[in-house]
């Protein structure tokens, strides 16, 4: 009967986990024409305690699959919210951590960092990936490692390329992190790992008129385990966006080489009549 009773209590404890939702990440950024620009890192999350009634699991959006409400809150030592505080903390000194906001039952926390030019998006993509305490930015190689390609004449040709794999490892500092800090580990232990927390969601970028995007979605018909229905989540191994300016720089040179050559000109000729 005690066996039993503990099985019992097991698959009871094991279905509140499952009803867990990770942390949605959001990674948007836009190119200027000099490679200039602005990264967004958007964390969305589930917080049980602004909802009066229980929050439906996403992938069970009709109710009828048994999976249970999400409850998040009761996992983190100072709830959701402490996520902010962390983030403050811990953030390195060129990220801006912008104040967290809520819609309806969902905290969301930003944070951005401006670039100057791509060498400057480098330095600051690496000093992420080299926050983590499990990977460097040396672990990967050249086909994963961001890249900004730029061409052409008067049309400015911008071609942008990095993997999921890089962006992941950009933002493992703040996932290992946070799991670690003010996860209660012993609520979670057996059941939830560091890679259940959180997803990338969404991803985007801009340049110009040119972009790349890959949105969180249902898809009705993905079969989930015993169920049918599962929000699909950013699948593509690499990205790749191609942007275009008109090279207004290029075009005032050669007005203003047009025009010293035509004074010089002008003048010579007058020289020559004297």
């Amino acid at each position: 009967m005690k066996k039993l009773l503990s099985l019992v209590v097991l698959l009871a404890f094991a279905f509140v986990l499952n009803a867990c939702w990770p942390g949605e990440i959001t990674v948007t950024t836009e190119f200027n024409a000099d490679g200039s620009g602005t990264r967004y890192i958007i964390l969305e999350v589930m917080d049980d305690t602004l909802s009066t009634t229980p929050i439906g699991n996403p992938d069970d959006p009709a109710g009828t699959e048994g999976k249970g409400a999400v409850m998040n809150d009761k996992h983190i030592t100072g709830g959701v919210i402490a996520i902010q505080a962390w983030l403050l903390e811990n953030a390195p000194d060129f990220i801006t951590v912008h104040d967290a906001k809520v819609d309806g039952y969902v905290r969301t926390f930003t944070m951005s960092y401006n670039f100057s030019s791509f060498a400057d998006f480098l330095d600051k993509y690496e000093q992420l990936v080299n926050l983590s305490p499990n990977l460097s930015w040396d672990d990967f190689d050249a086909s994963e490692l961001p890249t900004l390609v730029v061409s052409g004449g008067f049309t400015k040709t911008l071609t942008f390329k990095e993997s999921k794999a890089i962006v992941d490892a950009s933002l493992d500092w703040a996932i290992d992190g946070i799991f670690n800090s003010i996860y209660d580990e012993a609520d979670l232990a057996g059941w939830v790992t560091k890679a259940d927390i959180s997803v990338l969601a969404n991803y985007s970028v801009k340049i110009n008129e040119g972009s790349v995007e890959e949105l969180r979605h249902y898809d009705a018909t993905a079969v989930d385990g015993d169920g049918t229905g599962k929000v699909i989540f950013v699948e593509s191994e690499s990205f790749e966006v191609t942007g275009s300016f008109f090279n207004t720089t290029l075009l005032i040179l050669v007005i203003l080489g047009v025009a010293v050559v035509g004074v010089g000109g002008f003048f010579a000729f007058k020289k020559l009549k004297k």
